[in-house]
């Protein structure tokens, strides 16, 4: 957490407003976020009396938010000290981009110098639903770009949390107008968090055979979402989501077909 505030405070972007909430730890980060705070006069911190999930937390957070741009920041995550001057040159000389993300990569990629991950989502409807669905899995920074806060705040779905929750709300903003990307900054992820393991089905209750079409509910959120797109581009997006579909439940079927063979030569080896 201390890192994440750090890389916040040491932006060259000063006109900063800096929120921080405690979703009801049980160690000392409420602590460690009102000593940052006596530092500097442009952190607010908000402890909340009870776990209100991580999701509501950070709904929370943009509803205090006055901002136009808003940017989200997990508290194992860094960014580059250039990352919001950069985005806020790009959204200002790109008007029609709807936010501008950063090059992403995990911390164990940081650590052998592995080159980040970059989206480019800056074309017409087309190219920005092909970009995305090329490497969705990889989208994980698109979250935490700057974004524009009036469009953030009309996405239906903030407070429904499903299964890939972040990929839906990043199509919704596709879906509203480009997103540029400030080529010259980064955005390091911690890897530990429970979105980077597989532990996120069971989070979801999607066990056993669930785990064959994990995105299903995915799928139907896009589509109740997705009037923004042209109709051709809404064609375009469902045959794109039916490949995701496809792609994802084959390979889950040939793990769980791999973990039950291994679970009968168990069984009729003891």
């Amino acid at each position: 957490m201390a890192a994440a505030i750090e890389s916040a405070l040491a932006q060259d972007y000063v006109n900063l407003e800096i929120l921080i909430s405690d979703n009801a730890s049980i160690d000392n980060s409420a602590e460690i976020c009102r000593n940052f705070q006596k530092r500097d006069s442009r952190i607010i911190f908000y402890q909340q009396s009870e776990n209100i999930g991580p999701l509501e937390n950070f709904v929370f957070l943009l509803r205090k938010a006055t901002g136009e741009y808003f940017k989200w920041l997990a508290a194992d995550d860094v960014i580059s000290n250039n990352s919001i001057s950069s985005s806020v040159n790009n959204l200002i000389n790109s008007p029609n981009n709807i936010a501008c993300s950063v090059p992403h990569l995990f911390d164990h990629e940081a650590r052998i110098n592995k080159k980040p991950i970059s989206f480019r989502l800056n074309g017409p409807e087309f190219s920005r639903i092909n970009s995305f669905f090329r490497s969705p899995g990889r989208s994980h920074g698109l979250l935490y770009s700057l974004i524009n806060r009036n469009a953030l705040t009309s996405y239906p779905l903030l407070s429904v949390d499903f299964f890939a929750w972040d990929w839906c709300l990043v199509v919704y903003l596709l879906s509203h107008g480009p997103m540029g990307t400030a080529q010259d900054t980064y955005l390091i992820s911690g890897s530990n968090g429970l979105s980077s393991t597989r532990s996120i089905y069971k989070h979801y209750g999607l066990t056993g055979w669930k785990r064959i079409l994990p995105l299903q509910q995915f799928t139907l959120k896009v589509i109740k979402t997705s009037s923004n797109w042209t109709i051709s581009g809404r064609i375009f997006l469902f045959f794109k989501l039916i490949l995701l579909n496809l792609k994802n439940g084959l390979l889950e079927y040939r793990i769980l077909r791999y973990k039950f063979s291994d679970f009968r030569k168990y069984l009729f080896h003891s």
